[in-house]
């Protein structure tokens, strides 16, 4: 796993438990541990399939078998907290599940196996999942929240995936000035725009703090 993005989910899940009256420790620790199991071990092994992009020396039957433990205990995680705190829970367990699915294993062509939906899967979906487990019930600050969490979701996959070493090297062996000079811009262009996101995810933030305090 790339660390430390993992345990950026977690904050993302506790930021979410935070804006509830009341946070009861046995559902955030149970939140922690679907997170890790099928979020992480599963998620990241369905990923690893695909291209070895974390260049694991697991065997595909290996990461096959990972994938099934990890999606299998969040499932059950998911499971006992619908059975004992509430059925509606079901609602965001099973986006999780399915974002799981069609992001990792690239289904539907690929569709959904791109930044905007990892940074809502990720950060918005987690963030308010975290809040739901604990109140059960909607709220705006934590839906504007969410949309902080999404964004800097979709900030940290541009960040990883369009500076990769790899992509400079193709750019650089077969390149002219005017082509290194429009590369440049590109870059600047990236840089800015992920700056942006996270300029706006800092709004949201301000906005979902604010919200509850004003009377």
């Amino acid at each position: 796993m790339h660390i430390p993005l993992p345990f950026c989910v977690l904050a993302f899940a506790t930021i979410g438990a935070s804006f509830s009256d009341y946070v009861h420790y046995d559902r955030l620790l149970l939140t922690y541990a679907g997170i890790l199991l099928a979020l992480c071990l599963g998620a990241y092994s369905l990923d690893e399939l695909h291209g070895r992009p974390y260049h694991a020396k697991f065997s595909d039957r290996s990461l096959w078998i990972l994938a099934i433990i990890g999606i299998t205990g969040g499932g059950l995680v998911g499971a006992y907290l619908i059975l004992s705190v509430n059925a509606l829970i079901a609602i965001p367990a099973v986006l999780a599940l399915f974002f799981i699915l069609v992001y990792n294993l690239e289904l539907f062509g690929g569709r959904f196996h791109n930044a905007w939906w990892f940074g809502l899967s990720w950060g918005g979906l987690t963030t308010f999942g975290g809040y739901y487990v604990q109140s059960v019930r909607f709220s705006i600050p934590v839906l504007i929240m969410s949309v902080m969490a999404s964004l800097i979701g979709v900030s940290i996959v541009s960040l990883t995936h369009k500076f990769r070493p790899d992509e400079f090297r193709k750019k650089l062996e077969t390149a002219r000035a005017e082509d290194l000079i429009a590369f440049s811009r590109y870059s600047r262009k990236t840089a800015w725009l992920i700056a942006q996101m996270e300029c706006y995810a800092m709004m949201m933030l301000a906005a979902a703090l604010i919200i509850p305090k004003i009377h």
